[in-house]
């Protein structure tokens, strides 16, 4: 029970990170002059390292299995998001898009996990 509770963390902290940077980010698009072409890439590279982060933190806390656990949160931030995303639209249609952010997310998930169980 204290693994679960470990990711269940990890991946809220996760989802916190992704706010509070989106929210920076789009300080930043709102008061300075940055080109709003660039929202997909910052988006992408937001997720990614929320996600790698919340593996990174959930994997240093349990002290095993980094690559498995990172894998987990990573995955369950990515289908969370997913869902939210599904939800809010109108007509959602899968794409292989999402299938590249789901293999992204989940794999920086797994690094993250990586780290945090060799960190010291």
């Amino acid at each position: 029970m204290d693994k679960a509770n470990h990711i269940l963390k990890g991946l809220g902290y996760s989802y916190i990170l992704t706010l509070a940077t989106l929210l920076i980010y789009n300080l930043a698009l709102t008061f300075t002059n940055l080109s709003g072409n660039s929202i997909a890439v910052a988006s992408s590279a937001i997720t990614t390292a929320s996600s790698a982060f919340g593996g990174f933190y959930a994997s240093k806390k349990i002290k095993e299995k980094g690559l498995i656990y990172g894998l987990l949160v990573g995955l369950m931030y990515i289908v969370c998001l997913t869902l939210i995303v599904f939800l809010a639209k109108d007509s959602f249609e899968f794409e292989m898009d999402i299938l590249y952010k789901i293999l992204l997310v989940s794999l920086a998930g797994g690094i993250g996990g990586v780290l945090g169980v060799n960190f010291k």
